[in-house]
């Protein structure tokens, strides 16, 4: 059974702790994983109309967790230079991101993902694992990693975490050089850097993954299309928008938040926005009135388990 089943029968046996908007993302991943077929769209990066059948490769949606849980290592805490082991939750979302492949030629499907989430679930070292297996391990020359955010400071969050992965895994620190300008892996000349909306220069950029952090503190708008612009001569590119839900929203995180919300209603015929290059998956809440209910607090924040549960 694959990660994507078994986190679905998991939501399915624990209605308590099913978000709806998780429980129709992942019945559609399950369907689609179960009944390949195909779709057309308009891909925004290509800026063409094109027709694709995914199927799921198990072996490809496993490689970058497997490359997590054996070379990253944790980096603060009781829990320092110990392997990452990511949670079910993080395992099916990773799973689908590079799991569904063109049928015909191995390319990924979704373009781009959103992890909306709960603080303390595990964000900031999950978004460093992913962003070393892109650098090093997704059979990409020249792959520009970039971690970005409106201020520097939060933009060197994520950074900061795989600058310290890599430091306290001998594998990866013999690998990839730490400077303070950025991380180098020179065996296919790949680097990741931090990037903020206020950096000298954000022309010229040649994007293989971006993770766009916190953007629900995001002002302008700007700096996401600069980012995702930047991705289109690349092959098989990802932009990754993860944030927790925070009190104080911006234009920025509404303005996503209700196109991601509006994707998930297509699956269930209730909306007509269709973007089958996006993998959008929202932890919330159904209602503000379930924060009394001690129960429903998986609903928001994943993490809240018990660890027989799976």
């Amino acid at each position: 059974m694959t990660y994507i089943e078994k986190y679905y029968q998991y939501l399915l046996d624990n209605p308590d702790k099913a978000n709806h908007k998780v429980l129709i993302t992942y019945k559609k991943l399950v369907d689609d994983l179960k009944k390949p077929k195909e779709v057309s769209f308009f891909n925004a990066i290509t800026e063409e109309n094109e027709t694709h059948t995914y199927i799921f490769n198990e072996r490809k949606g496993n490689l970058p967790i497997e490359f997590i849980e054996k070379f990253c290592k944790h980096s603060k805490g009781k829990w320092a230079g110990k392997p990452v082991k990511l949670e079910l939750f993080q395992k099916a979302f990773i799973q689908a991101l590079f799991g569904f492949v063109d049928k015909d030629t191995g390319i990924r499907k979704y373009k781009k993902g959103a992890l909306f989430i709960g603080r303390k679930n595990g964000k900031s070292t999950m978004d460093s694992g992913l962003a070393t297996y892109m650098l090093t391990k997704d059979g990409e020359g020249g792959a520009e990693i970039y971690s970005v955010a409106t201020k520097k400071d939060q933009a060197k969050v994520v950074w900061d975490e795989s600058k310290r992965m890599i430091k306290k895994s001998p594998a990866l620190a013999k690998r990839i050089r730490c400077l303070v300008g950025g991380l180098f892996y020179d065996s296919t000349e790949s680097y990741m850097k931090a990037l903020a909306s206020d950096s000298n220069s954000l022309d010229g950029l040649n994007a293989h993954f971006v993770i766009a952090d916190e953007v629900h503190a995001w002002k302008d708008k700007n700096l996401l299309d600069v980012m995702y612009d930047s991705m289109s001569a690349r092959e098989q590119p990802m932009l990754l928008e993860t944030s927790t839900m925070g009190t104080v929203r911006e234009s920025v995180f509404d303005n996503e938040y209700e196109y991601f919300s509006d994707i998930i209603a297509g699956y269930e015929g209730l909306s007509q926005t269709v973007d089958e290059t996006v993998l959008p998956v929202i932890y919330e809440l159904d209602s503000p009135d379930e924060w009394q209910d001690e129960k429903k607090w998986y609903k928001a924040n994943p993490r809240l388990r018990n660890n027989k549960e799976y």
